[in-house]
C-alpha cells in the first residue's frame, strides 16, 4: 500500500510539474494540450498490453522492472536537464517514456492485491488501496506544485524518480509472497492474447458489469468538464470555487474509501447487482442537485456526496472484477476495461462540452446525471444473469 500510494502520488507530481513546465518554457497552449494529450494515450494503449504481462507467473518481476525503469527515465531526463534547455522534444519524449512504464503497475495493483488477499478480505484490501490512491492523488498535484515553484523540472524528477524507487523496491518485497500465490506456471499468455476479451464477451453478468463501467466514465467525464463552467455561471464564483469542487470531490472518495476499509462491505452486498445500481443512482443524484445548485455550500455538499458515491461504486465494481474473473485472466480483463474506459473518457469529456456549449453547463451536468441515475436503475431493475464462461477459458 505504501508502494502504491508513493507511485500514485509520483504520478500525480509528474503531471503537475510537466503540465506547468511546458506552460513556462514554450508559452504555447496547443503544446501543452500535444503534451499532456501524449500522458493520456500511452496509459490507454498500454493497459491491454500490461495486462498480458500481469497474467504471466513472472509478473511481479516484470512489476518492479517496470517501475524502476521508470526510476531510471527520470534521473536520465534529470541529468539531460541539468546541461540542456527543455524543448517540446524533450517534453514528449518523457511524457512517452515514463508512462509507459508505470502504466504497468495500474493494471497489476487490483490484481496482486487479490491474490495476497485472504478469502472474504478483498473488498476491505480494495478500500484500503483507495485510501492510498486517493491520498496519492491529493497529495502528488500539491507536492508538484510547490516543487516546481521552489526548484524547477529537474528537482520534480529526482522526487519522482524516488516514488518510482519506492514503489519498486514494494515490489520487490512482495515478490516471493506472490510468486507464492501465483501458483504453478500458467497457460501460454501468447495463445491466450485475445482471452480476456473472449472471457467477457461469453460472461453475461461480468459484459454488463463492464458496459455499465464504460458508460458510466463516459457520463463523469462530461460532468467535470463542466465544473469550472459551473463556477463560473450558475455560481457566479471565480477559480477558487472551482478548486473547491475538485478537492470536495477527492475528499468525498478519500472519506468513504477510509471508512469501508474500517468496515468493509459483507459479501452479500459486493455480490449484488442492486448494492451497485444504487451507488449509480445515487452518483447521478449527486450529480443532479449539483446542476441544481446556486450557491456555493450546496454545489460543495453536492460535488461531497458525489465522491462518496463513485468511491463506493469504484469499490463493488472493482472487488467483483477481481473476485468474478479467474486468476489467469485477471490482468487481461482488467487490462481490457482499463484500455476502453480511458478511450470513452475523451468522448465523455467532449460531449460535455459540446452539450454545455449550446444549452449551458448546468444542463450538461443533468444530462451526465440523468445518464448515471438511468443506469443504476436499470441494475437495480434488470434481472441478473450469467453464461458458462468456461468456452472462453485462456
Amino acid at each position: 500500500m505504501v508502494g502504491a500510494g508513493a507511485g500514485i502520488a509520483g504520478d500525480g507530481l509528474f503531471l503537475t510539474a510537466l503540465a506547468w513546465s511546458v506552460l513556462q518554457v514554450t508559452g504555447s497552449p496547443p503544446q501543452l494540450s500535444l503534451v499532456l494529450g501524449t500522458l493520456t494515450v500511452v496509459p490507454l494503449v498500454a493497459a491491454p498490453l500490461a495486462g498480458q504481462l500481469v497474467d504471466r507467473r513472472r509478473a511481479p518481476d516484470w512489476l518492479a522492472g517496470s517501475e524502476l525503469t521508470a526510476a531510471v527515465v527520470l534521473l536520465a531526463a534529470a541529468a539531460w536537464l541539468s546541461r540542456y534547455q527543455p524543448g517540446l522534444p524533450f517534453f514528449l519524449a518523457v511524457a512517452l517514456a515514463v508512462p509507459l512504464f508505470a502504466s504497468l503497475s495500474g493494471t497489476g495493483l487490483a490484481v496482486m492485491l487479490a491474490r495476497l488477499s485472504a478469502p472474504g478480505t478483498v473488498a476491505g484490501t480494495m478500500a484500503r488501496y483507495q485510501v492510498a490512491s486517493r491520498a496519492g492523488r491529493v497529495a502528488g498535484p500539491l507536492l508538484g506544485g510547490a516543487l516546481v515553484a521552489v526548484g524547477d523540472l529537474r528537482l520534480c524528477c529526482l522526487v519522482d524518480a524516488l516514488s518510482y524507487v519506492v514503489s519498486g523496491g514494494a515490489w520487490l518485497l512482495a515478490r516471493r509472497s506472490l510468486l507464492a500465490a501465483a501458483g504453478p506456471r500458467q497457460q501460454s499468455v501468447r495463445r491466450g492474447f485475445t482471452a480476456g476479451a473472449r472471457y467477457v464477451a461469453a460472461d453475461r453478468a461480468l459484459r454488463e458489469l463492464v458496459a455499465g463501467a464504460l458508460l458510466a466514465n463516459a457520463s463523469i467525464s462530461a460532468v467535470n468538464v463542466t465544473l469550472p463552467l459551473l463556477a463560473a455561471g450558475p455560481l457566479h464564483a471565480g477559480s477558487g470555487t472551482y478548486g473547491l469542487l475538485q478537492s470536495a470531490f477527492q475528499v468525498g472518495m478519500l472519506l468513504a474509501a477510509t471508512v469501508l476499509s474500517l468496515r468493509p462491505l459483507p459479501d452479500r452486498l459486493l455480490g449484488d447487482r442492486r448494492a451497485l445500481g444504487t451507488a449509480l443512482a445515487g452518483l447521478g443524484a449527486s450529480f443532479g442537485l449539483l446542476a441544481a445548485s446556486r450557491v456555493v455550500p450546496m454545489a460543495v455538499a453536492a460535488t461531497l456526496l458525489a465522491g462518496i458515491a463513485l468511491s463506493v461504486t469504484s469499490l463493488i465494481s472493482d472487488t467483483r472484477l477481481v473476485t468474478e474473473v479467474p486468476a489467469a485472466l485477471q490482468g487481461r480483463v482488467l487490462g481490457l476495461v482499463a484500455g476502453l474506459a480511458g478511450a470513452l473518457r475523451p468522448a465523455g469529456t467532449l460531449a460535455g462540452g459540446v452539450v454545455a456549449g449550446l444549452l449551458g453547463a448546468a444542463v450538461a451536468t443533468g444530462a451526465g446525471a440523468l445518464g448515471l441515475a438511468g443506469l443504476g436503475c436499470w441494475y437495480v431493475l434488470r434481472a441478473p444473469g450469467r453464461v458458462a464462461p468456461e468456452a472462453a477459458g485462456p
